[in-house]
């Protein structure tokens, strides 16, 4: 696991040499989480791809770290969290898995399934967090640049507010007005290894998938945030923008400048996901 923490430190840019473990202040420890963070939202982006072109990858934290220290793509929220959660546990750090769920209205709300992967860190205190719980999460896609303190109240991370309600039993994230998603229920329990794979080939299964409709590309930067979804690219934040792909050399160089490598990528069947996401656009287009 070393090797692969210390590939994966190097792909965001850092020090390999961190792997041999986290530092030992809590300051200090704090700071390199962040820096984790911020890298990986920026470097990494959070994707639908390999599920959209038929091979949804497996959640297997180790198999996920190998491949993202080796260049490839990592997935959703499941791989995100699930190699963060491998590679801060690693480096020393105390990492306490959770589970979770989006929703946009009440009734969303309500239907509690398992729709995400999530963690804590636990015993790194500061002045300004003297609980020592913290919230980091790269698998939001347009969601925190940052880890955040789980302490309840308003946070501001770039041109985006979010408010954090803590429970008992874990906590709520409230994304910001310009956020893909309203909110995410997070409750603080381990998933079994059967919860998450049932969870995964639910949200990956073809069609009936939520994460098998439509691809989705997104990488959060310190001013933005960034979404291919289909054929159409948005920018929130700073320098707002939105513009249509609908030339397939457009589409695929969006999709690298999102952050997606295409190393491990069949160029006849990426081809066939732009004619086809081409094509369910401009129905979407000609219905509005």
């Amino acid at each position: 696991m070393s090797h692969a923490v210390a590939g994966y430190l190097a792909r965001l840019g850092l020090d390999p040499a961190l792997a041999a473990g986290r530092p030992t202040t809590p300051d200090a420890a704090v700071e390199t989480l962040d820096e984790i963070h911020r890298r990986h939202a920026e470097r990494i982006p959070y994707e639908n791809l390999h599920t959209m072109l038929g091979s949804p990858p497996d959640i297997d934290a180790a198999a996920t770290l190998r491949r993202v220290a080796a260049g490839g793509n990592a997935g959703y929220c499941f791989h995100h969290n699930g190699i963060l959660i491998a590679a801060l546990r690693a480096l020393g750090y105390d990492v306490v898995e959770a589970w979770g769920h989006n929703w946009d209205h009440d009734a969303e709300r309500r239907d509690v399934h398992v729709g995400h992967l999530a963690l804590s860190v636990r015993g790194l205190p500061t002045a300004d967090n003297p609980g020592g719980v913290w919230w980091p999460d790269v698998g939001c896609g347009d969601g925190l640049h940052a880890p955040l303190p789980l302490v309840a109240g308003e946070y501001r991370q770039g041109p985006f507010t979010y408010r954090l309600d803590v429970r008992a039993d874990g906590w709520t994230f409230h994304h910001d007005a310009q956020g893909s998603f309203g909110a995410v229920d997070i409750f603080d329990a381990q998933l079994t290894q059967a919860q998450a794979e049932a969870a995964h080939r639910r949200l990956t299964a073809p069609d009936s998938g939520a994460y098998a409709r439509k691809l989705v590309v997104q990488r959060r930067l310190p001013d933005a945030a960034e979404t291919i979804r289909g054929c159409q690219f948005t920018r929130t934040g700073a320098r707002a923008s939105r513009a249509e792909l609908t030339s397939y050399d457009d589409w695929r160089d969006g999709l690298v400048t999102l952050g997606i490598r295409m190393q491990d990528v069949d160029a006849d069947a990426l081809r066939g996901l732009f004619d086809r996401s081409l094509t369910a656009h401009r129905e979407w287009l000609a219905a509005r």
